[in-house]
Order: C-alpha cells, then sequence, then structure tokens
C-alpha cells in the first residue's frame, strides 16, 4: 500500500512537473536562465522559509488587516529569492518596502522596530549582495538608503551601532572589489605583456629567417645569372642560338631573383626593406613569354579588365596561372598548355589552365609535392575554389574561380562549391592522380 501510494505520489508530482512546463511563463527565456542556477533555487527556497515565518507572525508585531497579511509579508521575504540573479532590483524592492511599512503601518505589543524581524534580515542579505556584485559607483547609494532606512526603524539606542555596521560592511566590500579588480587588471597587462613578448620574438625570428634566406636564395639566383650572362666569354664554339639560351636564363633568374627578394622583404620588419607592386593580370603576359623559353608552347587568352579585379583576387590568379605553368613544363613537357582567364555572369573570374599530353617523359625535380594545395588555399583565401583534375586525351586541367569583391566572398563559396567540376584537392602530392602528367 506505502509503495503503490508513493508511485502515485511520484506520478502526479512529474506530471504536474510536465504541466508547469508547457506554461508560457516557463518557456520564458529569463525564466529558464533563473532555474537552471542552483544558487537561485536555494536563495528561493530560503525566501519561502522567510515567507512561511513571516506570514503569520506579522500580526505579532504590526497592526494589519488580515487580508493584507500574505501581501505585506511577500514584499518582506520573496525579494530575497533574487539576491543572487538581480541584486540591485531586489533590494530596492525590499528597501522601499521596508521605509513604507515603518512609516505606514503601526506596531503592536511594544515592537520596538518599525519593521520585522525577517524584513530585517532579508534586507541586510540583499544589501550585502547589493554591495558585492551591483556597480561599484552604485554602492554610495545603496549604503546611503540601507542606512537611512535602518536608522529610522531600528530603536533609538541601536541606531549610530547598525549604521556603524552598514558602514564598515560598505567599505570592506569596496576595498575587497577595488583590490579584486586590480588584481584583474594587473592579470591582463601581464597577458599582453606576454603577448606583445611573443610577437616581438616572432617578428625577430622573422627578420632572421629573412636573413638566412636572402643569404642563401640570392646567392644562388646571382650566381645563376652571373654565369648565364658570362657563358659566351667563358666557353668557346658558342652558337648564337646558344649564347641567345643563355641570355634567357640569366632574364629568367633576374626575374626570379626580384621577386625573392620582394617575398622576403615582407618578413623584414626594419626599415628599408624591399617592397614592389605584387604581380597581377597585367605580369601574365610576361609570365607566358618566360615559360615560352623553356620551349613549351603556351596561349593566352585574357579578356578581364585588369582594373575590374582586386589587387588580392588579381595575385591568387597569378599565382595560380604560375604554379600550372610550373607543373605543366616539369609533368608534361612537349604538351600545348592553354590558359583562359574570363569573367562569368556571377561577377567572378572564370581561370582556366589546361595542357595536353606530354609528349616526353617528365623532367624530375625535387619538390614539396604541395603545389595544388597551395593553390587551392589561395582560391579559398579570397572566396573563391580551384579544381585540378585529369582530362580524357591524358592532359591535366586547372578550373578556379575567383570573385571580384570582398562582399560577395560568401556567396561566391556556396556557388563554386555546388559547380560540377568542382573536386577535392589532393592532400600528398601535385600529381597524385595523374602522376606523370598535368598541370
Amino acid at each position: 500500500m506505502f509503495r503503490r501510494m508513493r508511485s502515485l505520489a511520484g506520478a502526479a508530482g512529474t506530471a504536474v512537473v510536465g504541466e508547469l512546463r508547457e506554461l508560457p511563463a516557463a518557456q520564458d527565456p529569463a525564466v529558464r536562465h533563473y532555474f537552471a542556477s542552483r544558487i537561485n533555487w536555494f536563495f528561493l527556497f530560503a525566501a519561502a522559509v522567510m515567507y512561511a515565518v513571516s506570514w503569520p507572525t506579522l500580526p505579532i508585531t504590526h497592526s494589519l488587516p488580515t487580508y493584507t497579511l500574505p501581501v505585506v509579508a511577500a514584499f518582506a521575504a520573496f525579494p530575497l529569492a533574487f539576491a543572487w540573479s538581480a541584486p540591485l532590483m531586489a533590494w530596492a524592492v525590499s528597501v522601499v518596502s521596508a521605509q513604507l511599512i515603518g512609516l505606514l503601518v503601526p506596531t503592536v505589543n511594544g515592537w520596538p522596530w518599525g519593521i520585522q524581524v525577517t524584513h530585517l534580515i532579508v534586507l541586510l542579505v540583499l544589501t550585502f549582495f547589493a554591495y558585492l556584485r551591483g556597480p561599484l559607483r552604485l554602492l554610495p547609494v545603496v549604503w546611503l538608503c540601507t542606512a537611512l532606512v535602518v536608522y529610522l526603524s531600528a530603536p533609538a539606542d541601536a541606531r549610530v551601532g547598525w549604521v556603524f555596521g552598514l558602514t564598515f560592511l560598505a567599505v570592506v566590500v569596496a576595498l575587497i572589489r577595488f583590490l579584486a579588480a586590480t588584481r584583474r587588471q594587473l592579470a591582463e597587462r601581464a597577458e599582453e605583456k606576454d603577448l606583445a613578448e611573443s610577437q616581438k620574438a616572432i617578428l625577430q625570428e622573422r627578420t632572421r629567417i629573412a636573413r638566412d634566406l636572402h643569404d642563401v636564395v640570392a646567392h644562388r639566383m646571382s650566381v645563376v645569372v652571373v654565369m648565364a650572362q658570362t657563358a659566351r666569354y667563358r666557353l668557346s664554339d658558342v652558337s648564337d642560338e646558344a649564347a641567345a639560351e643563355f641570355d634567357s636564363i640569366a632574364v629568367a633568374a633576374r626575374s626570379s631573383l626580384d621577386e625573392v627578394r620582394q617575398l622576403l622583404g615582407v618578413l623584414r620588419t626594419e626599415a628599408g626593406a624591399p617592397a614592389a607592386p605584387n604581380p597581377g593580370l597585367a605580369d601574365l603576359s610576361t609570365l607566358v613569354m618566360q615559360t615560352r623559353l623553356t620551349g613549351a608552347e603556351v596561349a593566352l587568352s585574357e579578356s578581364v579588365t585588369p582594373t575590374a579585379v582586386g589587387d588580392a583576387q588579381a595575385l591568387v590568379i597569378y599565382r595560380i596561372v604560375q604554379e600550372s605553368l610550373a607543373n605543366a613544363t616539369r609533368h608534361a613537357p612537349g604538351a600545348r598548355i592553354d590558359i583562359r582567364i574570363a569573367p562569368d555572369d556571377d561577377a567572378g573570374v572564370d581561370v582556366e589552365i589546361r595542357n595536353s599530353a606530354p609528349t616526353a617523359a617528365p623532367v624530375r625535380l625535387p619538390g614539396t609535392g604541395t603545389g595544388i594545395r597551395g593553390m587551392v588555399e589561395r582560391a579559398i583565401a579570397v572566396g573563391g575554389a580551384l579544381s585540378a583534375t585529369p582530362t580524357a586525351d591524358g592532359g591535366f586541367v586547372v578550373r578556379a574561380r575567383i570573385p571580384l569583391a570582398g562582399a560577395q566572398i560568401s556567396d561566391a563559396v556556396d556557388e563554386i562549391t555546388s559547380r560540377p567540376w568542382v573536386a577535392a584537392a589532393p592532400q600528398t602530392g601535385d600529381r597524385a592522380t595523374t602522376p606523370l602528367r598535368g598541370a
């Protein structure tokens, strides 16, 4: 019988809780946030206990009509329920109600205070939390109002002591909060200092790396330029065709040296680091001409106005074409390379670099195998997309779509990735799908 009653009580409680959760008020975010905190439940329980004590004892200390007792007791006790979630609001309700009760409601049975003990306890607790969690600039206001209400409600011989106690509490809490804020600010400053020092160390390391790269790369490239330019004088029986080839090598090496110096200048932090405009669409013809000097057959079809493309987008297109040409000449010697750069209908630029099947064995040069992945990352950086796939005739094709403006980046990515030709970039090596072919 007892088990059956307990199960029925549990089922009834579950049903009541379910019904309460379905109420519109229970769905309010503020209500849900309040009941999500355990400390709010504690203060709600404490307020209910204070209410249960205040209501029956109120007629002992104050002369009130019976029908007003639950209302006055509620103003005395229930502000405690918000001591943690809204201490300043709860304190304001408690201090105003205490002042009104002390002025308007007469006491009985020789009660020396203007308010109940329960009301005084709730007021003191809320004052402490208003000191502790309220805005620091309002602490003097909270102290003054509470001290005034307690002074008017307390017996004449106890007023000074209560005001002194409230003042002492206010000073102690203010000092604690000031010390905590000071320690927090010191911790933030120390963190900012550590961050600045780490950034300084990174910049110094970048400068060191730039110096080392400049010493190594610039020296080797300079040697190539000098060797190519002096070959006709150092070697006998150099034909005019060979001399022209050496001159072409010197021109290409000198251009590469200038670009390397420009990139290294970005790493350097001291004043006077070399700087130059980044290459863009206007430099594609020079890039194609230099590639033709290797013997490759390259055709460029460009119908985009260079000024209509942003600097960042133009640099990405240039790097994609540059990497694709390098891959094609290395992996597909003798192949024809067709480059097409044209605007599309969605405020973007379509880039296609296609090469036919190779006619000779690939040139085996050491590399990191991250060229295609690097192109994909460059395209994504400006909101575009890129694919690199083999073709049916044994060649290779690189396609990219680059949006014109940064404001269209997010829309461009969604639209690009829905196209059927977009494929995932290989994660290991440039020629993961066709090791001996294509761009």
